[in-house]
């Protein structure tokens, strides 16, 4: 089994459609919403997406023929180890455990594979060391 995130943008039209249904029925995909916004102008859906590869490949290829814009998310946060004071303050506030403290360095290590984009650790962190990928 193959896990792979995405971003799917699209417009007002597409929002009333099942898209989510339609990549488990269609092609026996298992789906976790990450995050989802959706007003006047359209609609952001973050979401991870488990399967065989191949059916993966059919889903996205289904999404982007109904007008889905679809981007791949290899690494959707980035942590500066520059910026950062290891202060731990991501590590409190994230939901996956995607922040650990390494015990013999005492610094923030971070694991993009558990992360799932929350973005809640961006506002928590206190010298901004947490960005989005797309603000690099």
């Amino acid at each position: 089994m193959t896990i792979k995130k995405f971003l799917l943008t699209f417009n007002p039209e597409i929002a009333g459609e099942p898209i989510t249904y339609r990549m488990v029925k269609d092609f026996d995909l298992m789906i976790n919403i990450l995050k989802a916004e959706i007003d006047e102008h359209g609609g952001r859906l973050m979401l991870a997406l488990e399967g065989s590869g191949l059916q993966i490949q059919k889903a996205v290829r289904y999404l982007e023929e109904s007008g889905v814009n679809v981007q791949e998310l290899k690494e959707y946060i980035r942590k500066d180890d520059t910026r950062c004071t290891n202060c731990g303050m991501c590590i409190s506030i994230c939901p996956s455990s995607a922040y650990q403290m390494d015990r013999k360095t005492w610094k923030v290590l971070f694991l993009n594979e558990k992360c799932i984009a929350c973005g809640m650790c961006i506002d928590a962190c206190p010298p901004g060391a947490i960005r989005l990928r797309t603000q690099d």
